[in-house]
């Protein structure tokens, strides 16, 4: 149990890294960016866009390579707090896009990597352990929402906060660095193999990159959405913790479904939420309205991950790392596109509107290919 905890919180800490810091600290920085640099939303846009190009580089390198999982994590354990530390000492956009695209490729090889090192090395993989996994990034962005929350007030610049997430990154890495290098146990994909999948592959990489599309618009200017939509400065960093912590809730809640339930329904289930969040968002910019929209949105963005990640061992159960990485690609293509479209529209327009109008397309699209099923599945 010791040996299973161990490995589970140490695959939480690197996807807390890879994506909790590595790629969505820039979130909750943005507007302080705007702020204190004068960062163009445009410029935003592509900072995210860069990031997200990274993430699909580094997918396809995993899906095209076959990389010691060792090295693999630590050297992108470095990578990703190091290119996050290094934005805070330059002011050059192109610098910044430069250092983006470094981190977007490790967080690509740690995601990957990652999900990989904590399902292959638990003695007796459970739910609630592999829960604990996926809680990473819902941990890593309610801290860090958090602590930028609590920060500004107090006169925290947005350099000052590169830095420090990049410091606070690397004493992470080195909490979890020798656990890194304990071996897969051979009996890990047992659990997994006798699960079959409710759909083909092809769906379910269509679905995943929709609603990459979908989620990384709210996921990456909501607190910039929140704070021209309310007028209400002093809570727009309050709303990425929320987001945080709701993806922490859904992590449970996926957790306590029963093995046997179909993936691709809780999948849809997902859509549905997203969908409901970002309508929210545009038919009633309240606070209320944000409150519930932010919640229907955080609490499905790592269940989605998890529930895919999970149908990907269930249609390969010996080795998924490669299902895995055409995933994460359709994932980040659809990231890629999503900032910097809504950036280009929002800044021309001066709204978000039809940048989360092209989100909510997104999530019905993804909804209906999540109806795809194999026969024997019906």
């Amino acid at each position: 149990m010791r040996h299973d905890l161990a490995i589970a919180f140490s695959a939480m800490t690197v996807l807390l890294v890879a994506l909790g810091i590595g790629r969505f600290i820039f979130t909750p920085l943005l507007p302080l960016m705007h702020d204190d640099l004068g960062l163009s939303l445009s410029a935003g846009g592509w900072m995210a866009s860069t990031n997200n190009l990274g993430y699909l580089i580094g997918a396809l390198g995993c899906s095209i390579w076959k990389l010691d999982a060792r090295r693999t994590l630590r050297g992108g354990l470095l990578l990703a707090s190091l290119a996050t530390l290094a934005v805070g000492f330059s002011s050059h956009l192109g610098v910044w896009l430069a250092l983006r695209l470094i981190g977007g490729i490790a967080s690509a090889a740690l995601v990957i990597h990652g999900i990989a090192f904590g399902l292959s090395r638990m003695r007796e993989p459970t739910p609630r352990r592999e829960a604990i996994v996926f809680a990473g990034p819902g941990v890593g962005i309610a801290l860090s929402g958090v602590l930028v929350a609590l920060l500004r007030p107090l006169g925290m610049s947005a350099r000052q906060g590169w830095v420090g997430f990049g410091v606070l990154a690397l004493l992470a890495s080195a909490l979890i660095w020798r656990v890194l290098a304990r071996p897969p146990q051979a009996h890990a994909a047992h659990h997994a193999r006798a699960l079959p999948a409710s759909g083909p592959a092809w769906s379910l990489v269509a679905t995943y990159s929709l609603l990459g599309f979908g989620y990384i618009i709210p996921a990456t200017f909501l607190p910039v959405i929140a704070g021209r939509d309310l007028h209400l400065p002093a809570l727009r960093e309050w709303f990425w913790p929320l987001y945080g912590s709701a993806a922490m809730l859904g992590v449970v809640i996926v957790a306590m479904l029963p093995r046997h339930f179909s993936r691709r329904l809780a999948l849809a289930a997902c859509c549905l939420s997203l969908g409901i969040g970002i309508g929210l968002c545009l038919a009633l910019p309240t606070l209320t309205g944000f409150i519930l929209g932010t919640l229907c949105c955080g609490i499905v963005s790592m269940p989605v991950v998890l529930l895919v990640m999970d149908e990907a061992r269930r249609l390969h159960p010996h080795d998924p790392a490669r299902l895995i990485a055409v995933l994460t690609a359709g994932f980040s293509a659809g990231q890629i596109a999503g900032p910097l479209l809504a950036g280009t529209l929002a800044e021309r327009l001066h709204s978000f509107h039809w940048p989360l109008l092209l989100a909510l397309a997104s999530c019905l699209l993804g909804l209906a290919a999540c109806a795809v099923r194999r026969r024997c599945a019906r």
